[in-house]
């Protein structure tokens, strides 16, 4: 019989949970804490496991990382359950490497579907290394799936550490480095892979690391989609900072599998012996850590771990106070953000972005706000403010004769998620006599992480009402073309990281040819995100990209800005904006 961990600290919803799997002939264990689930799980190890985020104690980012430090219980299954859904929330659990990721409430088919499909996937691999065609690359039972011969695993790691630890001179400059070497929802794209794909993928990813090291180290493989690279000598830093740009170049180009083609964000964390630590246990928590900051902090996408910043997060709540009181007393704002039509540069949209003018700190983006409002209960509200006053602002452009011009608005999870949404949808469309195509709602990879047909119905229902939808910020992280085929996307939107400095790099502009190409035989248009400079609006047009946004083209600015430049019917780009930009 399949077993199944529940690990929850609410009584109610961990009984809901054990009397449907029950009802479904699974054996149930139970957890009420993050310490006795951990315990429960070493001793039994279930199929998989379901686990709460925010819990007392440990909280399950903690259960999952002890889980993935342990052999015996590194490939087990796991699906995180929690209230929040935000995007830096499920990269959290996905980088840690989470298999999926469900969102209260949830309804008893998503979450029988859920575990379903990660069962599934798990039976299929296990079928793949048993089979007699297998065994000339069957693994320990112990060992990832994703290992080959020449990448080793956590095993064999204390034995290279310590045999090249050994050899080290004294240097006050020159210093041992390891890498830790992660990818953003590795997990996530395994799920749709069959497990020879995976082998292929995982393949494909240690000959880049190879290819980065060029013989200067070795590769460790920690947990799925999480690599470890020791050099086999001292360096200096500056030496191995270049060593880190080296590795993230090879990942500049598509890595492929049979049927796919894969754009993975790739970021590192690099821990120096002794400086660091001086233990192996430590220096690869550092490294850890260190990689999940660069993953956040984007460019150059390394981080050293002495090197390290402090989190923002403190300063977060010392603004939600203020944060409510800006809600309540309308001092929030929405800007918006010119799209142009490529060739021509003729302004035919804008994205709404929410900011906040704060006494002290000035202004506020967006990303900063909704971290703040997050987790003091204001994300719904402030999702609905800027919808609702996008609505407002279009149908007044509209009255203006701009019959045509479409307003972007950024959906979140939990906006898109909501049952009524459709509902309220239609109702704001309605309100403000719009032209559903001249609303466009803007979508992450990460919004459609939880339940794929689901998500699909949703989207079609939007569609119903004719509103436009766009796949945001495509290319950061994991990116698959599967995603262009499956959904329903009128647009796919590049992500800034694809665009930087395009004209001087040959494999970015491969990857984005191949983006745009694609699309375009899907009869979708591309945008653009991020572009700062002509040469890269001219590389852009060149690839026949069919729209762009970005500094180059306009700032975030106010509706009686940006109406100005309506009326007055201004062509970009930058040398032609008529107002100032905002201070660095």
């Amino acid at each position: 019989m399949t077993t199944i961990l529940v690990i929850e600290d609410d009584d109610i919803v961990r009984k809901l949970i054990r009397k449907i799997l029950t009802q479904q002939q699974y054996a149930v264990l139970e957890a009420a804490g993050g310490h006795q689930g951990v315990q429960l799980a070493l001793a039994h190890q279930p199929d998989l496991i379901v686990c709460d985020v925010m819990m007392p104690g440990i909280d399950g980012y903690g259960v999952l990382q002890k889980l993935q430090a342990e052999a015996a219980t590194a490939m087990i299954p796991f699906v995180f359950l929690t209230a929040r859904a935000e995007k830096q929330d499920i990269r959290q659990g996905m980088r840690l490497g989470a298999d999926d990721y469900l969102t209260k409430p949830f309804t008893k088919e998503e979450l029988l579907s859920a575990i379903a499909i990660r069962l599934s996937k798990l039976s299929s691999l296990q079928q793949h290394y048993s089979s007699p065609d297998a065994s000339s690359k069957a693994v320990p039972q112990t060992t990832p799936p994703a290992l080959r011969n020449d990448c080793g695993d956590r095993f064999s790691l204390q034995e290279t550490f310590e045999a090249i630890a050994l050899t080290l001179q004294q240097d006050d400059a020159a210093f041992l480095p390891l890498f830790v070497v992660g990818f953003e929802r590795f997990a996530q794209i395994c799920a749709d892979l069959e497990p020879q794909e995976i082998d292929t993928l995982n393949q494909a990813i240690i000959n880049r690391l190879n290819q980065g090291l060029q013989g200067r180290g070795r590769v460790i493989c920690l947990a799925a989609g999480e690599f470890c690279l020791v050099l086999n000598r001292a360096y200096v830093q500056a030496d191995t900072g270049a060593i880190a740009q080296e590795i993230l170049a090879a990942f500049e180009q598509f890595l492929t599998t049979a049927t796919e083609e894969f754009f993975l964000s790739v970021s590192l964390g690099i821990a120096e012996y002794p400086q660091d630590a001086d233990n192996l246990r430590d220096l690869v928590a550092q490294a850890q850590t260190a990689q999940r900051q660069a993953q956040n902090l984007g460019e150059p996408r390394y981080q050293f771990a002495n090197a390290m910043t402090p989190q923002s997060y403190p300063k977060g709540l010392d603004l939600a106070d203020d944060l409510r009181d800006a809600y309540h007393q309308h001092q929030l704002t929405v800007h918006y953000q010119p799209q142009c039509q490529l060739p021509g540069k003729e302004m035919v949209g804008a994205e709404a972005l929410l900011r906040w003018e704060h006494p002290l700190r000035g202004s506020i983006l967006t990303e900063e706000i909704l971290a703040i409002a997050n987790p003091i209960g204001l994300l719904e509200l402030l999702d609905q403010f800027v919808l609702t006053q996008a609505c407002r602002q279009l149908r007044r452009w509209a009255n203006q004769d701009h019959q045509t011009f479409q307003m972007a608005v950024n959906l979140s999870a939990t906006q898109f998620n909501q049952p009524h949404f459709h509902q309220d949808l239609s109702h704001l469309l309605i309100e403000n006599g719009l032209n559903p195509a001249n609303l466009v709602l803007e979508l992450t990879e990460s919004t459609l992480l939880d339940n794929a047909p689901l998500t699909i119905r949703r989207l079609k229902a939007i569609k119903t009402l004719g509103v436009k939808i766009v796949l945001d910020d495509f290319g950061l992280g994991y990116s698959s073309l599967t995603y262009l085929k499956k959904f329903p996307f009128d647009f796919l939107k590049l992500d800034p990281s694809l665009i930087r400095n395009i004209h001087q790099k040959s494999a970015q502009r491969t990857v984005v040819r191949s983006l745009i190409n694609t699309a375009h035989q899907q009869k979708r248009l591309v945008i653009a995100e991020g572009v700062e400079n002509e040469t890269e609006l001219e590389c852009l047009q060149q690839l026949n990209c069919d729209r762009a946004q970005g500094f180059l083209l306009g700032y975030p600015m106010s509706a009686p800005e940006l109406e100005q430049l309506l009326l007055s019917k201004t062509i970009f780009p930058h040398d032609s904006v008529i107002f100032d930009a905002p201070d660095p």
